[in-house]
Formats: C-alpha cells, sequence, structure tokens
C-alpha cells in the first residue's frame, strides 16, 4: 500500500497493488497484476482538507516526479474507497485454493514488506468497516495462520551482518542490485518484492535438502 500518511491506525491507502506468487512453482502467476487507487478517507469527510499538518504530498510529489498540489488533485480523483476494496477482494477470491466453499482458509497467504507492522493493520481495519470479516470480527480476506513479511525474513538472514545500515526496501534494492527506478509505486513495490521473497523461499527448499533436522537435538554436536 501506498498511504495518505505514516501511521497505520489511522491513514488511508491510496494506491494499493498486488501479484500472486505460485506456492508450488514458486514464480509469479502470469497476469496476475493487480494495482488499484483509493480516495482518502479525509478527502470524503472534507473535500477541502488540504494535508497542511504534515508533509505527505511533498514526500509523494517528490516520489512521483509532480506537484503537491497535483498529488491532491489526483487523490480527488480517484475512485471512492469502499468500491476499491472491494475491487481488491473479488481479486482474492480468484486466487483461493480450490473448493467446494471459499473461507479464510483457502484464502491466499498475505506476503509484503513490513506489513506486520503497517499493511495487515491497515488490512484489519478496513476489512472491519466493510464487513470482510469472519464470526470474530477479524479480517477473512487472508488465510489466518501464516504470513511473510520480508524485513523479517531478511532480518534472520542479515542480523549478524555488517553490510546493511538497514532494513529499508530501498537499501536492499541498493545492495541486490535491483532498479530503484519507479520505487513507492505500489506496483513496483509489490513485483520487487515478490521477486525476493521467491529467491529465498527457493534458497530454503534447496538448503532443507542439504540440512538435517530431523533428530539433529538427539545427535552429539562437536563444536
Amino acid at each position: 500500500m501506498e498511504t495518505d500518511g505514516p501511521d497505520p491506525a489511522v491513514c488511508s491507502p491510496v494506491q494499493l497493488a498486488a501479484v500472486m506468487v505460485d506456492p508450488i512453482k514458486l514464480e509469479v502467476i502470469k497476469g496476475s497484476e493487480f494495482n488499484i487507487f483509493f480516495k482518502p478517507e479525509k478527502l470524503l469527510k472534507d473535500k477541502d482538507y488540504t494535508y497542511d499538518d504534515s508533509d505527505i504530498l511533498s514526500w509523494h510529489g517528490k516520489v512521483l516526479g509532480i506537484s503537491p498540489e497535483k498529488v491532491l488533485a489526483n487523490w480527488h480523483e480517484y475512485p471512492d474507497p469502499k468500491n476499491s476494496w472491494k475491487m481488491f477482494t473479488e481479486y482474492l477470491s480468484k486466487y483461493h485454493l480450490r473448493s467446494s466453499k471459499q473461507s479464510m482458509f483457502t484464502a491466499p497467504l498475505a506476503a509484503g514488506y513490513n506489513i506486520h507492522r503497517f499493511d495487515l493493520k491497515i488490512v484489519n481495519r478496513l476489512s472491519k468497516k466493510y464487513k470482510t470479516v469472519n464470526k470474530e470480527g477479524e479480517s477473512n480476506i487472508f488465510f489466518p495462520r501464516d504470513t511473510v513479511d520480508l524485513m523479517n525474513l531478511l532480518f534472520y538472514w542479515f542480523e549478524g551482518s555488517s553490510e546493511m545500515k538497514n532494513l529499508t526496501l530501498d537499501a536492499f534494492r541498493d545492495y541486490f542490485g535491483i532498479s530503484k527506478d519507479n520505487a513507492h509505486d505500489a506496483l513496483k513495490d509489490v513485483q520487487d518484492t515478490a521477486s525476493i521473497i521467491i529467491r529465498f523461499l527457493r534458497l530454503h527448499r534447496n538448503l532443507k535438502n542439504k540440512i538435517q533436522f530431523k533428530n539433529s537435538f538427539n545427535e552429539k554436536v562437536r563444536i
């Protein structure tokens, strides 16, 4: 998600993008790209709202190469968030596991960058607002148990290394040699995130076949 603020408890998405990764082949499913815009809730409540209390318009303008005024004008033209959310949930419904009845247990796994601290908090809030919830009142649009947060995954691999000054996606783009052209466009971000996740999941599968985990705590290990 790209949003109109840094606080997931109150901000609105202005752009939401996704791709689907085949869990068997570990590759992006052809034609699975999804990209939609949202009119921020603040502009629904007050069409004259100007975001003067933050630099968010300047930030988006710098990323997009347009003026802050143009950013705000674009946001005014974006579709109603309720309709955009409906289109997103309909998109997800096409990628449930084959079953006689769809439920959150057949839904896709959520994956992304820093989604535990940011995107999924917004997902849960919007799910409650637009009634895409289970009987406990929690979001039902993703599989409830497993998630893949690339920021956490990269921490596991780099926590003992001095190579990375921070764990931002841009820092890892530089490190891995991924272009930053159009960075912070939601579709570009999910495409890059998916590519990195796929690489690490393939690595994990390869390593698992070479490492004996079973009964490894029952053996004496020479240090």
